[in-house]
């Protein structure tokens, strides 16, 4: 074997200057002739480069299709700083393979490239001198030249003299790997001598895991090898065994291997290395049976994995499982010959090894890259048994879950076979198990990759060390033995993505708080190799989202049940609390409130404790939050900017749980930019926003309150908010009150009563806040104001944004009221009479909310007050009269809400309210008439009308053209409607139920396409129009208990979007339309208590039918049976009276999920078989009827849950039921006996239901020795 030095081919110095400064696209370009090597030696020699993460360039199969080389390849020729030619047997035959190498040596002639040649089973002098198999393939191509193809072989002649000339490497005994590994050592040192002369700062590095670094993370235990190689040594010694074995040494994989070359017993090192290995690889080749010392060996191997669990995995390598396991074709053969020299019980054992192992699952090597074969093997073994594990705590509560949750959301992360790089992001507030879902995620997929790093810490260590010494930890995770001279970051950002842009890396970054972090040690998804993973947790979402991560996951609190197992864990050392400690855990896990670092903390703190010490630990936890716990919330409000601050204080003291929109609006009128500060604090996870409203974890708004309190914690005065009551009333009764405070929050609910004075609030100069109120709105303690005030009371108002006072004891606002930069005023439940006195200016005014204050008499010009007024909420102030016609020019006002303003008997004219959006007068029970509209109020969505006296609406109510909601129920004294409410193009919803004097509901003079619901039900309409069918949008149409409705028109039959049709209460109701199966989307039928007889023979076409209410039908008789059961069955006559004959098909139905044919008087035999038809069926209805029996076929219906039987005192038995059935009631079935055909499955978990069960019956099943108990049955009353 020769020895390629690369210095010995060095063109001039130019030459290699322009090498040196050339931007190449390959590092190697490999010349092979595929059909010697392609599938073996070359796609060794490629991988292993690959590893080494040198870009090389092999040709793909499909490109060799034609006899001129392809441009490309010339172009990778040129493109490529190093040439490998491996010259096989056959390399002169291909005309493709001789061009390529006449372009390399011309290339390396003219441009200095390195040429390492390899002599794969040739002699080097054959190819100089083209002798052998070189002097017969070129002697074919000179048969077949003509002038210009003799002048290229001439070429082709030369090239293969030089390239024969060249010191390389000769292959043709010895092991393939070992040449390899020289071959990518040559290489790689070539590399890296060129890139030290261009980029001084990049130092040649080892791209390998070292061994010893390596299998000093695999867990050995007591074994002293992880792998077991069994093989037939002259099969498959130089080539696959030797490739696979190093590929597992490479690994750290401590691996045994033996060559069986000599005598006939098994060796007592190789029966020691079975018992002291974890498992085993039986590479089963062609020749394996017939080495007795592998069988032997086999048998061992299989009789180990029987006895200890070991685990086995067969490799067969060019042959037949099939063969292996029953011994057929060269095993057949092999064990014939055994059978004529060993006994017949040896040969037997080794026929059941061969069975055994071949009945195992594993890898057959037929066709295909041998090298991705043992990728995947080797890639099997480290996720058994070499990870590099991270301690985690041992009890991992609800981790299972929350791993399965991210792989829903993301399933890339953990799938092996995805070659993207992936990046992904979990984030949530300190303490809430990010870094722990991290290490386990880390254990779990860390033996996919080949190079795993965990860098913890981020934060701390890239301000107390620096983004440089990261970048260090994360190249020495890369290679552990080398030094790493980078002297700055953007050399270390340089090198980690030279070193990891081939590699596939699983890196996870704990606790990043910096964008800069992450383009330091994770810059970009090109950094890594195909399959790569990478892992960032945070407390702040929004650098994830910057950073363009792949995926995003909230790492989520504890519910209850497990917060109180990993309490319990710390608390108790085991997994439920102690007897006597319930209620205290209880009590523990709810000031925690499902935060894993607080359950852990408090559960160690705990531990071993008295009662006594843990309530007063309890008690003192309410006003001061445990330090430890306190440190790690902290951090991140530590780096927020001041205003951000501020709101995060507010929100903990005054608005957790309020609506984000109108948090907004208070705060952007303190110039705290809450838009921009709300979305940080959401970001950085203080807060999280669910339907619209803003909610902070218990333990971060205590931790809020408790920063406020450190302020000056000796004296309350002090402090910018006040939101503990005890603490509001120790301030506000001594007069304490100083300039500090900004906010004050006062729960009345927790005091007994409190009089307040102008003195207490005279300091408070910089009042923003002041909200009062209870936290129950009970009739009594809103009439036990427990507020005294004098009436000539003041407080400060200068600064004040938002002020709420529920139950202000006084009649009006102060008369020294000055406000100009209030948002909101909300005095519900108040003793006002008046809002203000005199003219007052509130131009920043948004909302007033004076709800149920009951002695309100006025509201005063609010367009001169308020100009910007967008709501004002007066529901249920029953004594007022009438409002200011200012308000109907409010042209600002989006919500004005009446309800409940009983004494209201006039509204003014609707002027200029363009952007008014929801209007209420509901249950304004003295409102006659709805006020006219001048002008255009297409904004106006909503309007609620409903329980109002009035008698009709104006047609100016055309002019709600955006209108959605008209809600007139109970409008007892509304006889009509006019016809421009065919002009509501918007209406959706009109619900006019219980308008017990509309006779008839309008001509439908326009199309009104988006009407999804007509509720119409409660009035004495007697038919509907013709021209219902304009309506064709609906989707519900409610007539249930319309008593005049006499009939149904056919026009309602071409409403083809209906849904939902109930005439349930009909009493009048006769029939159905006669075109009744046009309705193809009709799901639900509801016509009980009506007088229809018979449907329409059309009911049939209703494919969509799920629910068909039809009792109490009493009416009916057996040979008019179709009248109920005519959508499955025909008319007929039969000599049984009842004349019913099934269809050809049930398909029409197979929606039909309810059935209610109760109380109609069914005898025996109307229930036809064919019910079984209606697979969806899930409920079924047959209660108070009079048939003996059920169709065995009810067995059928696989989807049916509850069964109705009771009171059918005729029945005297139950078929055997579907499994899917869980409840029956069958009360009241006196007839029913248990020796009838009555099965009660426990697999199926039916239950059957009797009441008021006949001494009889209990006898009888007391004999058939059913125990009557609530496991077996359910009783319904």
């Amino acid at each position: 074997m020769a020895f390629a030095d690369p210095q010995s081919q060095r063109a001039p110095s130019s030459s290699s200057s322009s090498i040196s400064t050339r931007g190449w696209n390959y590092d190697v370009f490999l010349s092979f002739m595929g059909e010697d090597t392609r599938h073996n030696f070359t796609d060794h020699l490629y991988r292993a480069l690959d590893q080494k993460g040198i870009r090389t360039f092999r040709d793909h199969e499909e490109l060799r299709r034609g006899e001129e080389i392809a441009a490309e390849l010339l172009k990778a020729i040129e493109e490529s700083r190093i040439c490998v030619v491996i010259l096989s047997k056959n390399y002169a035959r291909s005309r493709w393979c001789l061009d390529e190498l006449v372009k390399i040596m011309g290339w390396k002639k003219c441009m200095g490239q390195l040429v390492l040649p390899i002599f794969y089973q040739v002699d080097p002098s054959n190819v100089r001198k083209q002798k052998g198999s070189y002097e017969e393939a070129l002697a074919d191509h000179e048969r077949n030249a003509d002038e210009e193809g003799m002048s290229k072989i001439k070429r082709w002649r030369e090239a293969l003299w030089n390239v024969g000339k060249i010191s390389g490497w000769c292959l043709k005994n010895g092991p393939e790997a070992h040449v390899i590994e020289e071959i990518t050592s040559t290489i790689w040192k070539s590399l890296n001598r060129e890139l030290l002369h261009v980029e001084k700062n990049l130092v040649g590095m080892d791209r390998r895991r070292v061994s010893s670094s390596s299998s000093s993370s695999t867990c050995i235990g007591p074994w002293e090898y992880e792998v077991f190689l069994s093989f037939r040594g002259q099969d498959t010694r130089q080539n696959f065994t030797d490739h696979l074995y190093a590929a597992l040494s490479q690994k750290g994989i401590r691996t045994f291997r033996m060559d069986h070359t000599k005598g006939e017993m098994i060796l007592p090192t190789t029966l020691r290395a079975i018992e002291m290995s974890r498992c085993f690889l039986v590479i089963l080749s062609k020749n394996y049976a017939h080495s007795k010392w592998c069988l032997d060996e086999l048998k061992k191997i299989m009789e180990s994995r029987r006895q200890m669990g070991k685990l086995v995995f067969p490799v067969f390598y060019h042959v037949n499982p099939s063969d292996v396991r029953n011994q057929g074709e060269s095993y057949g053969e092999a064990l014939a010959n055994h059978e004529r020299k060993i006994p017949l019980e040896n040969t037997q054992r080794m026929r059941a090894a061969l069975r055994e192992v071949g009945n195992l699952s594993g890898w057959h090597i037929q066709n295909g890259f041998e090298s991705d074969f043992i990728e995947d093997i080797t890639r099997v073994i480290l996720m058994k048994f070499s990870q590099k594990l991270l301690q985690v705590d041992k009890n991992l509560i609800g981790m299972d879950y929350r791993l399965e949750d991210m792989e829903e959301i993301f399933p890339q992360i953990i799938d092996p076979l995805s070659n993207n790089v992936r990046m992904v992001g979990i984030y949530g507030f300190g303490g809430i198990g990010k870094t722990t879902m991290a290490k386990v995620l880390y254990n779990r997929i860390g033996a996919q990759f080949m190079i795993t790093s965990f860098i913890a810490n981020v934060r701390e260590d890239s301000k107390s060390r620096g983004l440089l010494y990261l970048q260090k930890q994360l190249l020495h995770d890369i290679l552990p033995k080398r030094k790493n001279f980078i002297r700055n970051v953007d050399e270390g950002i340089h090198m980690i993505k030279d070193r990891l842009c081939f590699k596939k890396v699983l890196l996870v970054l704990d606790d990043v708080d910096d964008l800069n972090q992450l383009e330091a040690l994770a810059g970009d998804h090109n950094w890594f190799g195909p399959g790569s993973r990478i892992i960032v947790t945070t407390r702040d979402k929004h650098l994830l989202e910057v950073h363009e991560m792949d995926a995003l996951y909230e790492a989520k609190k504890l519910d209850h049940k497990e917060a109180v197992e990993l309490f319990c864990w710390n608390a108790f050392k085991q997994n439920h609390p102690k007897e006597d400690y319930k209620t205290l855990s209880n009590s523990v896990v709810h000031y925690v409130n499902g935060l894993p670092l607080g359950l852990k903390v408090l559960g160690c703190f705990l531990y071993g404790k008295t009662i006594c010490q843990w309530e007063s630990e309890l008690q003192k936890l309410q006003r001061e939050p445990n330090q430890e716990i306190q440190r790690v919330l902290k951090r991140s409000y530590d780096v927020l900017d001041y205003t951000q601050q501020q709101i995060f204080l507010d929100v903990a003291c005054f608005f957790n749980g309020e609506d984000k929109d109108f948090v907004t609006r208070i705060l952007d009128a303190c110039n705290f930019y809450a838009k921009s500060g709300i979305g940080v604090l959401g970001d950085k996870c203080f807060i999280t926003i669910l339907d619209n409203k803003i909610w902070m974890h218990d333990l971060l708004q205590q931790m809020g309150r408790d920063i406020v309190r450190q302020e000056c914690p000796k004296d309350p005065g002090k402090w910018s908010r006040l939101c503990y009551p005890e603490v509001v009333n120790r301030v506000l009764t001594r007069k304490m009150g100083t300039e500090a405070i900004e906010g004050i929050l006062l729960n009345l609910s927790r005091l007994t009563r409190i009089h307040i004075t102008t003195e207490a609030f005279v300091m408070m100069k910089n009042l923003r806040l002041l909200k009062i109120y209870w936290d129950l709105e009970s009739a009594f303690m809103r009439e036990d104001n427990k507020v005294k005030l004098s009436k000539d009371f003041e407080f400060p108002s200068y600064e004040l944004r938002y002020l709420h006072w529920h139950g202000y004891p006084l009649e009006s606002l102060p008369l020294g009221f000055y406000a100009e930069d209030l948002v909101e005023l909300d005095m519900c439940y108040s003793s006002l009479k008046r809002l203000w006195e005199g003219d007052l200016l509130l131009e920043k005014l948004n909302t007033i909310r004076v709800s149920c204050s009951q002695h309100l008499i006025e509201i005063p010009d609010i367009i001169v007050s308020a100009p910007n007024l967008e709501k004002l909420i007066l529901d249920g102030c029953s004594s007022l009269l009438e409002v200011h016609p200012s308000i109907g020019k409010l042209n600002k006002l989006i919500l004005l809400n009446l309800k409940n303003c009983k004494k209201l008997i006039c509204f003014p004219s609707i002027i200029d309210m363009k952007a008014l959006e929801i209007l209420n007068f509901s249950s304004c029970s003295g409102l006659k008439k709805f006020p006219n509209i001048q002008g255009n109020m297409e904004n106006l969505l909503e309007l609620y009308l409903a329980s109002t006296a009035i008698e009709e609406l104006p047609s100016s109510i055309g002019h709600l053209t955006g209108l959605v909601l008209l809600d007139l129920k109970w409008c007892k004294n509304l006889k009509s409607l006019p016809t421009s409410i065919c002009k509501l193009k918007s209406l959706e919803n009109l619900s006019l139920s219980g308008c017990s004097k509309l006779e008839s509901f309008p001509e439908v003079t326009e199309n009104m396409d988006n009407l999804k619901e007509l509720l119409l039900d409660g009035t004495p309409i007697e038919v509907l129009p013709l021209s219902i069918e304009r309506l064709k949008g609906l989707i519900l149409l409610n007539l249930r208990k319309c008593k005049n409705l006499v009939s149904l028109s056919n026009g309602m039959c071409n409403l083809t979007s209906l849904e939902t049709l109930i005439v349930s209460g009909c009493s009048q109701l006769n029939n159905l339309p006669r075109n009744l199966g046009s309705l193809q989307r009709l799901a639900q039928l509801h016509a009980d208590g009506t007088a229809i007889a018979q449907p329409p023979d059309s009911i049939v076409l209703l494919r969509n039918l799920q629910v068909l209410i039809y009792p109490g039908c009493k009416i009916l008789a057996p040979n008019s049976l179709g009248s109920l059961f005519s959508f499955w069955l025909l008319h007929g006559n039969s000599s049984n009276g009842i004349g019913l004959r099934l269809p050809s098909s049930f398909s029409s139905f197979r929606s039909l999920s309810n059935l209610d044919i109760s109380d109609c008087k069914l005898i025996e035999g109307a229930i036809p078989n064919g019910i079984c038809s209606l697979i969806s069926l899930k409920k079924l209805d047959l209660s108070r009827n009079n048939f003996l029996s059920i169709p065995a076929g009810i067995s059928e219906l696989t989807n049916l849950k509850d069964l109705r039987l009771g009171q059918c005192q005729s029945l005297t038995g139950i078929p055997e039921l579907p499994p899917s059935v869980r409840d029956i009631d069958a009360h009241n079935c006196t007839a029913l006996l248990p020796e009838a055909r009555i099965r009660i499955s426990m697999e199926g978990d039916n239950f059957l239901a009797f009441c008021r069960a006949t001494p009889l019956q209990m006898q009888r099943f007391q004999e058939l020795g059913i125990l009557l108990s609530y496991e077996l049955f359910y009783i319904l009353v």
